[in-house]
């Protein structure tokens, strides 16, 4: 780990010293206090925690959709497999989703469980119209020609309505690669190839062209996700490169199966625009997520998803475990898109699937967000039936496809205590709302919420009590009324719970 440490450090001391880390980071990270604005706050790690007594830290899987796959390839030009290296969004009053299945394909739907797949003209096949956009280098047939030559995977589609330029109100970014490459760019880990991020643009998501075929080459393989960050106002990228930590390296290389570690790790870069970037040189973005003494060994970091989420960063991590070539999810948690701590005990976030399921060995997610429908979350992933790539066994399937798993808002990871009783205080708070609202369970126990002073003394008279409730949004009665007049001071919470779980809180 001294590696990635010395990156951290380094990173942190440029950033801070351009002005590219937010103010609001900045400020919470040097102070006594953690200051919050009306942003949910998560007790996904101990970053709010001051101490805790008789209290349990439990992960809450999502739950997958009992009707999955919502897609899957039923059209002769769709293969074998729906491969949701694509996005999934809801664009006004329709979900819509690009996917790879012989091609871009393009589906929609009203309620993003009963999905059409239009029959467009982009791509004829025998003359007849499909839903696929256009061919990839992958799916050449016939010598037909590519609109996009270096175009091999689709990492996914972003609608951004803060483009001036209607052509590009859709972007997408690609995995590009030329092959046979001998110039000044080769990427090192593929020395005979050109490697990078493209992208193209697209006034409806449904005819592109190309806008630059390497605006980044900064990160060298397919398994990129990338997000529009409303807290930084940029672009922010997570895409592959290959590295090892020093710890990870001395612990495994004298195995003979470690000469065949790729060493897949996570990189990130950012830009203003989705054109120019950070970093662009090949192999240049600093590594923000690596596999460690902690994983099973031979680990790799596939991919990693990462999007802001109230007062947090969630990074959904896609685990490679070569031995039995699987991936599932884990979940992340960070407070500056930069450093991400591995939450939940690194059990997976969505399961893999059990015997005679269709997301038996490989999960994916979609480049977005998840979606909030309702009170949920709702996450789009795909699954396969077969295991990664070179697994030579006989237990493996045919065939891919698309579904969804859900939580309900913001319930990742849960405080809790049994009858006995526990407590949890926050370190000291500095809020400008007045009313305390839980993301709790406690419909068959009590939450008692108390405030202490800046010295960790209860403030006399001052607490709140909830039972019987299991919400979102549950709002703390206090005896002396709400509590605006402590705003703008360093006020401790302290939850006491019985028989009850607590997720996270608000201040408005």
């Amino acid at each position: 780990m001294l590696k990635i440490y010395k990156v951290h450090c380094f990173l942190i001391l440029t950033f801070f010293l351009s002005g590219k880390i937010n103010a609001d980071f900045c400020c919470r990270s040097i102070k006594d206090s953690v200051q919050i604005g009306d942003k949910e706050q998560l007790f996904l790690d101990d970053y709010l925690i001051k101490n805790s007594t008789n209290i349990i830290r439990r992960m809450h899987p999502a739950q997958k959709y009992q009707g999955n796959p919502v897609i899957w390839p039923t059209e002769s030009w769709e293969n074998k497999e729906a491969v949701i290296y694509g996005s999934v969004i809801r664009d006004n009053d329709k979900f819509k989703m690009w996917y790879l299945a012989g091609g871009v394909s393009y589906a929609e739907s009203l309620d993003g469980i009963n999905w059409v797949k239009p029959l467009l003209d982009n791509v004829l096949i025998d003359g007849h119209k499909t839903n696929i956009l256009f061919r990839t280098r992958r799916e050449i047939v016939n010598q037909v020609e590519i609109p996009i030559p270096t175009f091999v995977e689709v990492f996914g589609v972003h609608k951004d309505d803060r483009d001036n330029d209607p052509s590009r109100r859709y972007k997408m970014g690609f995995l590009s690669i030329i092959s046979n490459y001998s110039g000044p760019r080769a990427d090192p880990f593929h020395p005979n190839e050109r490697r990078g991020v493209g992208v193209a643009g697209s006034p409806d998501g449904i005819h592109w062209k190309l806008i630059d075929p390497f605006a980044t080459e900064a990160t060298c393989d397919g398994g990129t996700h990338w997000m529009y960050d409303t807290v930084r106002n940029k672009y922010v990228l997570y895409g592959r490169t290959k590295y090892t930590s020093p710890e990870v390296e001395n612990a495994w290389s004298g195995f003979e199966w470690y000469k065949k570690h790729w060493g897949r790790s996570v990189a990130r870069v950012e830009s203003d625009d989705f054109l120019h970037w950070d970093f662009t040189d090949p192999a240049s973005a600093p590594v923000v997520m690596t596999a460690d003494r902690l994983d099973v060994p031979g680990t790799e970091i596939y991919s990693m998803l990462v999007f802001p989420y109230e007062s947090v960063y969630i990074g959904l991590i896609q685990i490679y475990v070569p031995e039995a070539s699987y991936l599932d999810i884990q979940l992340a948690v960070s407070h500056d898109s930069y450093h991400f701590t591995r939450v939940g005990d690194r059990k997976p976030f969505i399961r893999l699937g059990p015997i005679g399921s269709w997301d038996r060995y490989n999960n994916s997610l979609a480049n977005n967000p998840p979606i909030a429908v309702g009170d949920e979350l709702r996450f789009y992933y795909g699954g396969r039936l077969s295991r990664h790539s070179p697994y030579q066994g006989k237990d493996k399937g045919v065939g891919a496809g698309i579904g969804f798993a859900t939580i309900k808002r913001s319930r990742f990871i849960s405080l809790e205590a049994s009858f006995d009783g526990g407590t949890v205080t926050s370190k000291p708070l500095v809020f400008s709302g007045s009313k305390l609202f839980l993301n709790a369970n406690c419909r068959f126990g009590t939450i008692k919420v108390s405030l202490l002073d800046d010295k960790g003394n209860e403030i006399s008279d001052w607490s709140g009590n909830v039972k019987g409730k299991d919400d979102i949004d549950i709002y703390v009665p206090f005896n002396q009324g709400d509590i605006g007049k402590f705003a703008g001071q360093k006020i401790s919470l302290r939850f006491t719970l019985s028989n009850a779980q607590l997720f996270g809180f608000r201040i408005i």
